[in-house]
């Protein structure tokens, strides 16, 4: 155990020492102990790990929270007589203030006290890189870089891991279910000397997906032992299965014959399953694909109690699926979206897509129910509602506006969302229905994409581009392409996100009435436009933004965002940008924004409340 405390200690005062030597020797040093994973040419993003070592004073939510993840992405692994996590992130390459290589963002809340160094050492176990000039001070939100790495091998993940007392190459192989060869090749500090690493070392592993298939000589005959041993107990659970199965046959068959009701309540319709409900030949093809790997399947009694019987007053959503109920089951605050049996293709839509992706700014399904000629699809709960209500008539609906800081971190949130689902996930998504209503604030006022039931699977990159059968979205969102020819790209999302961007900026509705023409709706689209046709479009810009922010906002940064969505607008999609840029200057305005609303020390007549955290 005196290790374990041990570790952090060593990181900060090893990181610590190479901060102060002259020059030369930083960066000989730095380079031994950490430098970024170069870049490929063919990946740009990818999903890896980080080993997160568990000091045992934070719980797995606050671990979660402080790399922006949730729970599900943590995944526990045993490290001597405590519980270390691999941290599931996506990955991506980047150019850190002059430094290209791979990294993971998340945000740490600066607190008096603290310093760079302590908090990468025991927060994120030394594998934060510090970059550029950005100041680390008290109630600034601080972006860590923190190191991973991407292959090009579809059966190896890149792990990012800090050496740890008596760590040798081989443990860690072992550890981490890689090979020793695969390690070194990996590591250009590991090539002069495979057998020498020293404490705090950050290393890539490139981890098997199907785990080590290459066990020592040594082992085979305690594994051969182990195999059997299983084989028999499979072989008496089997037989013990058996017998139980055959006693429950009988005593169900004598109590049928007993009691004629039981027969008629276990064949009740109030509540079945998807597979018999789905039988028909039309839904199969839904169901072929559905392959749910975490939420539950619940009951529609469960439901039905969670939703005091679908009370009104439970009501927090209407569309044209159905409506959206708050429930709490449990102990956990839910929505549940309760929707017609004939929308099934919606509702497979959610299933498929939500089971796979677990992100922090996209909307956790928990789980689903059917019955009553209904569907169920059970959320998290997102306290704060919609961004839609926030930015139109938003004193009317119980909220403050949204200041400047606010809303350019809603903006980088829901695009780190919609980046996810294109370039980070097993398949691509496109999700087809961007807009402000779905894209849901939790009480941090931090955003989450929500609503897939419109989501559709599509190619990587050298693909021809899938043709939808019908138009889909919601006008003012749409883009030429999708109107004109049914294609469905990624980027389309990418336009229907420069709507989202220019509501952000200017408070208005993606289709808003032109009053020069009476009876007629004016596009947003066209207001980006004019904006940027005017002789003056700095001017033009200043004309347009919402009056809710009061003149409180750095006019450099709004002028910033108006040039991405005026990007994401335009016309041919190929001139569109990818998500993942638009995450990158996104990310530069986020941090220009906080830094500037610290300068107003929170005087700004619209202050966020951002720099409190959540």
């Amino acid at each position: 155990m005196e290790s374990h405390g041990l570790l952090p200690s060593l990181l900060l005062l090893l990181t610590t020492l190479f901060s102060g030597v002259s020059t030369n020797i930083d960066v000989s040093i730095k380079s031994t102990l950490m430098s970024p994973f170069n870049c490929s040419s063919q990946i740009r993003t990818c999903n890896a790990s980080l080993y997160h070592i568990n000091y045992g004073t934070l719980r797995e939510d606050q671990i979660a929270a402080f790399y922006s993840v949730s729970v599900s992405q943590m995944k526990p692994i045993t490290y001597g007589n405590k519980q270390d996590y691999l941290i599931t992130v996506p990955c991506s390459c980047n150019n850190m203030g002059g430094t290209t290589g791979y990294f993971y963002d998340t945000i740490y809340k600066v607190k008096a006290g603290d310093s760079f160094v302590n908090v990468s050492a025991q927060l994120y176990s030394g594998q934060a890189l510090r970059v550029g000039t950005e100041l680390f001070m008290p109630e600034i939100d601080f972006t860590m870089h923190l190191l991973c790495g991407c292959v090009e091998s579809d059966t190896q993940t890149v792990a990012t891991y800090t050496v740890q007392l008596h760590d040798t190459v081989s443990s860690i192989a072992t550890l981490l279910s890689a090979k020793v060869e695969n390690v070194v090749s990996l590591n250009r500090n590991l090539t002069e000397n495979p057998d020498f690493i020293d404490i705090g070392w950050v290393l890539y592993v490139p981890m098997e997906k199907n785990g080590n298939e290459n066990p020592k000589p040594g082992r085979r005959h305690k594994i051969t032992i182990i195999i059997i041993i299983a084989l028999a107990a499979v072989a008496t659970l089997s037989v013990a299965a058996l017998l139980a199965i055959l006693l429950k046959r009988r005593r169900s068959k004598q109590k049928s014959e007993e009691d004629p009701k039981a027969v008629s309540k276990a064949l009740s319709a109030r509540s079945f399953s998807l597979q018999k409900y789905f039988s028909n030949k039309e839904n199969m093809e839904d169901m072929a694909d559905f392959e749910p790997e975490r939420p539950v399947i619940y009951t529609l009694e469960e439901i039905e109690e969670a939703t005091s019987h679908f009370d009104e007053s439970k009501i927090v959503g209407e569309g044209g699926y159905g409506s959206v109920y708050f429930g709490a089951l449990g102990q956990q605050e839910v929505a549940i979206k309760k929707m017609k049996s004939n929308l099934s293709k919606e509702f497979f839509a959610e299933l498929k897509v939500l089971c796979k992706i677990h992100h922090i700014n996209v909307v956790e399904l928990l789980g689903y129910a059917c019955g009553d000629d209904h569907l169920y699809l059970i959320y998290e709960y997102i306290q704060n509602g919609s961004l839609r209500d926030h930015l139109h008539d938003p004193l009317l609906k119980g909220h403050q506006p949204l200041s400047w800081a606010a809303r350019a971190q809603i903006a980088l949130d829901a695009a780190k969302g919609i980046e996810y689902i294109h370039d980070h996930t097993k398949v691509r998504y496109v999700h087809r229905d961007i807009k402000t209503s779905n894209i849901l604030l939790d009480e941090g006022l931090r955003a989450k994409v929500a609503d897939f039931g419109l989501a559709k699977l599509v190619g990587r990159a050298n693909e021809e581009d899938p043709v939808a059968t019908r138009l889909v979205g919601t006008p003012g969102y749409l883009p030429p392409e999708s109107v004109k020819e049914l294609q469905v790209t990624p980027k389309a999302d990418v336009f229907a996100f420069g709507v989202v961007l220019a509501e952000l900026i200017t408070g208005q509705r993606a289709l808003i009435r032109d009053n020069r023409v009476p009876n007629k709706m004016k596009s947003l689209i066209t207001v980006v436009k004019d904006i940027f046709g005017d002789e003056n479009p700095e001017s033009a810009l200043e004309a347009e933004i919402d009056g809710n922010l009061r003149s409180s906002y750095p006019i450099e940064d709004v002028f910033r965002m108006a040039e991405i969505s005026q990007s994401c607008l335009s016309e041919e999609a190929v001139e569109r940008p990818e998500m993942r840029d638009i995450v990158v200057a996104l990310s530069h305005i986020v941090s220009s924004a906080r830094e500037w609303e610290a300068s107003l020390g929170g005087n700004s007549q619209v202050f966020s409340g951002l720099l409190n955290g959540r």
